[in-house]
Formats: structure tokens, C-alpha cells, sequence
């Protein structure tokens, strides 16, 4: 595995940017779908944002890009007063995943960087998800205690518990998925020239 360096965690954090950008869109397309579309906007994002992973994989490419590319979000998120500890934590895990999956080895293949991204964007959506499963009432709690209505809380937690929050698991990992392979059709062009 080779090491990141200045010129690699600049590139990352550029991309980070980016996708922050591809996040917030999604956030305001998914709210037209309410609580569920909230549950699943990571997945969104993550077909929207699959060629930022796929550039990444190449242009970058080495272990602790996923890692260090969702601690940036998070630090923004959290200075935003958005931050909420399980949130993090299984985000953070999720992007570990992914850099074992992708990011021990040049060039990946694809499959990897897609399952990658799939992995990495259920540990976002877990950020709701987790909660809603095993402390449901404390979950509600938090939010309402910053600003959200208890009504609204209501809606999310019920579109995240149970079954709804395995079907909102699957979702998220196949349009993250999906959105790698489309990212690779976009960019496959690009990348091939620059790589000969």
C-alpha cells in the first residue's frame, strides 16, 4: 500500500468539495420524497457522485482516500450543527470499509470501487438508520431538543425502523453501486486516454 501524500490529501479534500456540493443537491431533491427519500438520499448522492469515486480510485488511489474524504464532511457537517455522534461513527466506519475494499491496491477493479461506494454510503444512511433500530426514543429526542418538529421526527423514525430501514439499506447500496458503474461509462474515455 503506498502512502498518501500532500499532493494526494489536497486532491481529496478538492473532491470532498465536490461531492459536498453533489450532497446538498440531492438533500433538496430527496426532500421531495419525504422521510423515506431522507433515509435513502445517501444513495442518491452516491449516484449522482459515482464519478467522483471512480476519479478518485485512479487519481488518487491510495489507502485512507474514503476515510479521509468522509472525515472532511463530517467536520463540515458538525460546524454546520448537523453532527450527531452515530452518524459519525457508522460513517466513518462505512469509509474504513471502503478502503480496505478499494483502496489497497492501484487501480482497482470497478466491482470493488462500486461495492466500495455501496459500503461507504449505507454507513451514511446507518447514520439514521442504527438509531431508529436500537434507540429509537433518544433518537427522536436529540432532534426534537434542535429545532425539528416532533411530527417530522415521527415520519423519520418510521421511515428508518425495521423492515423499512433494511429496504432503505438496499436501495442506498444499489445506487451507490449503480452510480459507480455510471461514473465509470462517463469517465472511461477520459481516464483511458490519460492513463496510455
Amino acid at each position: 500500500m503506498k502512502k498518501m501524500k500532500t499532493k494526494n490529501v489536497v486532491m481529496v479534500a478538492l473532491l470532498s468539495a465536490l461531492y459536498l456540493i453533489v450532497y446538498m443537491l440531492s438533500g433538496a431533491l430527496v426532500a421531495l420524497f419525504g422521510a423515506f427519500g431522507h433515509a435513502i438520499s445517501p444513495g442518491l448522492c452516491a449516484l449522482l457522485s459515482g464519478s467522483i469515486f471512480v476519479f478518485m480510485s485512479r487519481k488518487v488511489g491510495k489507502f485512507g482516500q474514503f476515510t479521509i474524504m468522509t472525515a472532511i464532511l463530517m467536520i463540515i457537517f458538525s460546524i454546520m450543527g448537523a453532527g450527531y455522534l452515530p452518524w459519525i461513527i457508522t460513517s466513518m466506519v462505512g469509509a474504513i470499509i471502503a478502503d480496505l475494499i478499494a483502496s489497497r491496491g492501484n487501480k482497482p477493479a470497478i466491482w470493488k470501487v462500486a461495492i466500495a461506494s455501496g459500503i461507504l454510503h449505507i454507513g451514511q444512511a446507518w447514520g439514521s438508520i442504527v438509531p431508529s433500530w436500537f434507540f429509537v426514543e433518544s433518537y427522536k429526542q436529540e432532534w426534537i431538543e434542535r429545532g425539528m418538529e416532533a411530527a417530522d421526527m415521527e415520519e423519520k423514525a418510521a421511515a428508518t425502523q425495521g423492515m423499512m430501514g433494511v429496504l432503505a439499506t438496499a436501495v442506498v447500496f444499489v445506487l451507490a453501486f449503480a452510480g459507480v458503474y455510471l461514473g465509470w461509462l462517463i469517465l472511461k474515455k477520459h481516464l483511458s486516454k490519460s492513463e496510455d
